[in-house]
């Protein structure tokens, strides 16, 4: 084929470099929360066994406390670590926007911001996974910290090596588990509501969103159009060429119709070789000019076939407006009818059938 459908392609989110560096344990406060974190990437690089890196995030107000939790880390795992240290509102929020963070060790009393609202933000916003940390806690605080989302908690007074490491191992291995749920329910509801082979709204997706659409058209009284397009004599494109021509015809298809159509558009594949496009705050004027100029870009577009021959297609569409009031099922109806009118007189072309509304008026 000499046109392809393009996959939409996820972009990869580039992590950057935190400001700070390993602390050793024997090594002096610096001035500020985070040290260079150049060195200890320059050390780690020397390492025979490379292991990921995990950054952790000690957020404690208290310097002694955070001194404390510091030196248990560091004697406790043997992962490769940079620990951070945060103990002000300000400073925790510099360190969760400037880069990744695999753990943060979160004080249940912060100044300005308590640990549990610290807690529900980062969980909220899906940036880390939280181990709640205070000096005196119950029962009541510990299940509020599961509540709002925490992988972990400890009491400051229990920080032996065994229990803080294993605490430590179970929050990293209950985030990556989280997170692969989450990337598999992601892609699930993709597959449900993507066509598989020209990557546009399936049917019910597609119709779904008409509905989305025709609940705020009547809340804010604004006008919509919908288009059914409809690929001429693809049977005897199939029969002529094969099937697998037939389809790569619908990944052009739906190749040009994106190209050809605004971001805020909703296209979808209704079914078979028929299109549908839903053009949001479009008059019906307007929407004639968007579905002509797609019929005909289809129309001069040349298609080939895995032997090399060339040949061409056409499309019909049929056009109508949203009227008020009007349900998905009936404005589909009335687009459809219209795109049959359109086959009828002779195909590739834009038929336009007007609503009660409008044919009032003529």
């Amino acid at each position: 084929m000499a046109i392809k459908s393009i996959a939409a392609e996820g972009r990869d989110r580039k992590s950057r470099a935190m400001p700070a560096t390993e602390l050793a344990g024997n090594s002096r406060n610096v001035g500020s929360s985070f040290a260079d974190e150049h060195r200890t990437g320059n050390n780690l690089a020397t390492q025979k066994t490379k292991q990921p890196l995990i950054k952790i995030l000690i957020c404690d107000d208290d310097p002694a406390d955070r001194k404390l939790i510091r030196a248990c880390v560091q004697r406790t795992t043997d992962r490769q670590i940079v620990l951070l240290e945060a103990g002000q509102t300000d400073e925790i929020q510099n360190a969760l926007a400037k880069g990744r963070i695999d753990l943060v060790l979160m004080d249940s009393q912060m100044p300005g911001k308590s640990g549990m609202e610290w807690l529900v933000e980062i969980a909220r916003k899906r940036l880390a996974p939280v181990v709640m940390l205070t000096g005196a806690g119950t029962e009541e605080v510990v299940t509020q910290a599961f509540q709002e989302g925490a992988v972990g908690y400890l009491p400051k007074s229990s920080l032996a090596r065994e229990k803080l490491k294993n605490t430590i191992d179970v929050a990293l291995d209950k985030w990556a588990r989280l997170q692969q749920a989450r990337a598999d329910k992601e892609k699930l509801e993709r597959l449900a509501t993507l066509d598989s082979l020209t990557g546009l709204y399936n049917r019910r997706a597609i119709l779904a969103r008409l509905r989305e659409l025709i609940n705020l058209a009547n809340r804010y009284k604004e006008d919509f159009s919908l288009i059914m397009l409809d690929i001429d004599h693809l049977k005897k494109i199939n029969d002529r060429y094969g099937h697998l021509t037939g389809d790569e015809v619908l990944e052009g298809i739906a190749t040009l119709i994106r190209r050809n159509i605004r971001d805020t558009d909703i296209v979808g594949r209704y079914g078979g070789e028929e299109f549908i496009m839903v053009l949001p705050k479009t008059t019906l004027a307007l929407s004639w000019i968007v579905a002509e100029r797609l019929r005909s870009t289809i129309e001069k577009a040349q298609m080939k076939d895995s032997a090399g021959h060339v040949f061409s297609i056409t499309v019909s569409q049929g056009l109508a407006g949203w009227e008020r009031g009007e349900d998905a099922t009936s404005l589909v109806s009335r687009a459809d009818e219209a795109l049959y009118k359109a086959k009828e007189k002779g195909r590739n072309r834009v038929q336009i059938l007007l609503g009660p509304s409008l044919r009032d008026k003529i």
